[in-house]
Order: C-alpha cells, then structure tokens, then sequence
C-alpha cells in the first residue's frame, strides 16, 4: 500500500503564524511548535498520523513581548521538550526558554525561563544529553550601560532532566554571532552551528564550534566566500562525520542552498551550493536517512513577478552532496503564493514530514500567515495520486557493519534489556538511537567485552546500536517490543 500523504494549513490565515519545528513521534503521529499573533504567544500542536489535531498548547509568557517556539525533540520518557524565547513585560527583555509538555494531552509539565535580568537571551534548538538532560543553542545579546544592544554571542546551556541550569557559555568576537543548531559529538562534547559577523572572510560567514563535554572551546571554524554565508542546521552522520546546512550568496543578489560535510576536524570533505530557479534558494534543515542519502528542506523563489516561494525538499548523495531528487511544494489552495519549509524530520514510514509557513496575499488588506505542515513518502510526494510504496524494511538486517560476526547484540527482538558481546576485540565505545536520530544510550572507553544495557523505558520500536571496537564501528539495527 501506498504511504500516508498530506498537505496541510493550521491557524489558517491569522496576520501571524508559522511552525518552525517538527517531530515524527514515536506514535506515529506529528508534534509542531511554533507562534501566532505577532509572536504573542507560543503555540505547539500534536496531530495523528493523518494530520488531525488532537491537542493544542498554548502559552503567553508576556503580553506583545514576543514569545517563540522554535525547536522541539521528544525525550526518552514520550514526553515532548519545546523551546524558544519568552518575553519579560516588566524589564521589557527576553530570555530563553524550556518547556516539557504531556504527550498525551498538552498540559505543561514544567516552564524554564534561562537567563539573566539584565540580559536576553534566545533557544534555537535544543537536544538531549545521553544523562537525560539538555543542551541548547542560541544567542545571549550584550548591551551599553543605556540597555542598546552591541552585539550579540553564540550562547550554550547545559541543563539537568528537569531544565535546570548546570553551566553556560558563550563565543564569539566582538560583532554579532549567534547559532542555530547544536549536535552531540562521540566524545561526548558538542558541535555547534551558526554565523558570525566577527570573523571569517565575508561580511558574515558560516561558524562552527566544538566544545567538550562541559562547553569548553576546543576549536572554532568558518565556512564560506568573500560575500554573505549562514548556517542553519547540523546533523551528524553515520560514518561519524558531520552535515552542514546553510545558505550562501554566489553573487550580491543570488542566495544559493549550502550544504557542507566536514570530518571530526572541521575539515572540509565536500560542499555544494545550489541556486534556484530564479535568485533565491536556502536550505533550512537536514537530516540522514537510515540508507546514508541526505535530506535537505528550505525555500526557493519561483518567480520575480509575483515574488512566488516554494517550500523544497532534496535528497543528496551522501559521498558528494550530488542531487537525487528535489521536489516543491506549494499549498493547494492558489491563493497561497510563498511558502517556506524551516523544520524537517524523518517518519516511521519511511516518509518525510516538514513544517514551515504559507501566506495568502489575497485575504483581506493584509497578507496572511499559517501553519503548514507536508508530509510525503519517501520519494517526496505529497499527493495520494504519487505515493508510492517505499516504507522502511521491518527486521534485524545491519545498516553498516565491518567484521559483524565479532559482534553480538541480543536478544532480537528484546523486552527490558539488551546485551551487546564481543568474544575478540575489546569494546571502546556504544550508542544507541531511536528512528530519529536521537541518542538513547551512550557510554565511552567500556573497555569491556559485554555490556547489558537496561532498555525496559524505552518506547517500542526500531533502534540503531552503533558498536566501536579495535578493529573498527559496528552498526547494527535492533526492535524493542
């Protein structure tokens, strides 16, 4: 059978209203979060598998102080973590911002507004740490003794399972730097993406860092030309390198899709910029697919009569960022002429989902915003009278394995607990994620032959256990029942 496909608007044609992050879930179904009104208020939704709302959360933590969700993972418990900024009415800042929410029904759980009164601070995006806590990305803005912003830094924060701060830092020089995605590296430290005004060549240019475990700096990069280049998204790889994902200007008026793959080191493997049909194309998001293929969304503008946008998906050849496909999209309804992706995730299926925004120019005097939210099969179709059959293969088979028969991970399918054997080679290292990419489990230098691993919390479903002996990473898929 044919995957489940849609195209769907929520908040339909409200002045102001746009998803900036999605999650499959484990249930099948889809967790949005976002804003409506001018920012006034949070707004985070759960749908089924179909695209049916079945709860709805909303939050003003300040009145017309501006208030965002911009990212959302769901935690080793079921339950969700959105985060953003919030505003302070009183001292007129804003500060970054947790919230754990029930999966079940939207009711918050806990609030965590971080920072400092005589600062603002903002949350991009937001990960968990493999000890049940959280590590987030932003901005902390610096200002002169009459509260002027001066520039802005890259801002990190390590929280504990309940959102409380265990330290914080921030980078960069003296202009403006922020980030806007964070990932977790093997030696337990953290990568994080974002741009830079204070270093580099260009006016701005892409800007990585590498902390370790406890954010300090181990080395700063940047990526890009003479001209304007951003970074948006990092996703780590199966072979233990990264993806970057940006956008680049190739001329004073043409923005391009900038994608990267760097090692450990920061050094480049491969980069590719993609323009669109006319002048402008930026990638918002990536991920990997369990085969290897990158998966890449953002915009692209259509034309320059009607200033048209199309939200874009690419699939990239992971070994030299070469295109297999790219589809757009557009709302069906024609009235909708722009329309962007900012969040992408993979499904259970094997399909994709993105979230983003759609504006109506011909509703009323003003131009209207909504929710949007495209689901596809794993070619990226969004029509029933497209999709194919394409769903994930449903077993035990190895993604990447080298000497698999040195390694043992059993029993297949398991119940509570999971015991990965090595009779030759010590064990130096293992991770765990879920379908999403998300670290369930992760322990360094074992230095053991056996490892049992408690497993009865985790939700049902697929896993990747990725084992690092002496003679190399054994990757291998497992189902928790």
């Amino acid at each position: 059978m044919a995957q489940n496909v849609f195209n769907k608007k929520y908040n339909p044609d409200v002045t102001e209203s746009r998803a900036e992050a999605v999650v499959a879930a484990s249930d099948g179904g889809y967790l949005v979060a976002g804003f409506t009104h001018f920012g006034g208020v949070l707004g985070a939704f759960k749908t089924n598998y179909l695209g049916d709302t079945l709860w709805s959360f909303i939050l003003e933590l300040g009145i017309n102080v501006g208030n965002y969700l911009f990212t959302a993972i769901e935690v080793t418990d079921g339950n969700y973590i959105v985060g953003g900024v919030s505003g302070d009415p009183i001292l007129h800042r804003s500060h970054a911002t947790l919230i754990k929410l029930n999966k079940n029904t939207g009711d918050t759980i806990w609030v965590r507004k971080i920072g400092l009164p005589n600062r603002s601070e903002r949350n991009y995006n937001v990960k968990q740490t493999p000890d049940n806590g959280f590590v987030f990305c932003g901005l902390r803005f610096n200002e002169d003794s009459l509260g002027n912003t001066t520039d802005d830094d890259v801002y990190l924060v390590k929280t504990d399972s309940m959102g409380i701060p265990q330290w914080k830092k921030t980078y960069g020089g003296s202009n403006y730097d922020y980030a806007q995605s964070v990932e977790l590296t093997a030696e337990g430290g953290y990568m994080i993406l974002g741009t830079t005004y204070s270093y580099g060549v260009g006016q701005y240019n892409m800007y990585l860092i590498k902390t370790d475990s406890l954010g300090n700096m181990l080395w700063q990069k940047t990526y890009g030309g003479s001209l304007e280049d951003y970074g948006q998204s990092i996703v780590k790889m199966n072979d233990g390198n990264y993806a970057l994902a940006g956008g680049t200007y190739v001329s004073t008026d043409t923005l391009a899709g900038y994608i990267l793959k760097i090692d450990t080191a920061g050094i480049v493997i491969w980069q590719k910029k993609y323009r669109g049909i006319i002048k402008q194309q930026e990638f918002s998001g990536v991920k990997q697919l369990p085969t290897g293929e990158l998966v890449v969304c953002g915009s692209m503008q259509g034309d320059t009569l009607n200033n048209s946008f199309y939200g874009i998906v690419k699939k990239l050849n992971e070994n030299d960022g070469s295109a297999v496909w790219q589809n757009q999209y557009q709302y069906y309804n024609t009235d909708s002429t722009q329309h962007y992706f900012y969040g992408i995730d993979l499904c259970l299926d094997g399909g994709l989902v993105m979230a983003g925004m759609s504006t109506n120019f011909h509703h009323g005097v003003n131009p209207a915003n909504s929710m949007w939210l495209v689901k596809t099969d794993c070619m990226g179709n969004d029509s029933i009278w497209d999709s194919v059959s394409c769903s994930l293969p449903i077993g035990v088979s190895e993604v990447v394995a080298k000497d698999i028969n040195d390694v043992l991970v059993y029993p297949n399918p398991a119940t509570n607990q999971i015991t990965i054997e090595n009779s030759q080679l010590r064990i130096n290292a293992i991770r765990i994620y879920n379908v999403l990419g998300s670290v369930v489990y992760q322990q360094l230098t074992t230095n053991n032959q056996q490892l049992s691993i408690d497993a009865s919390t985790w939700n049902a479903g697929v896993y990747f256990v990725e084992v690092e002996t002496e003679k190399g990473t054994v990757r291998k898929k497992i189902i928790k029942e």
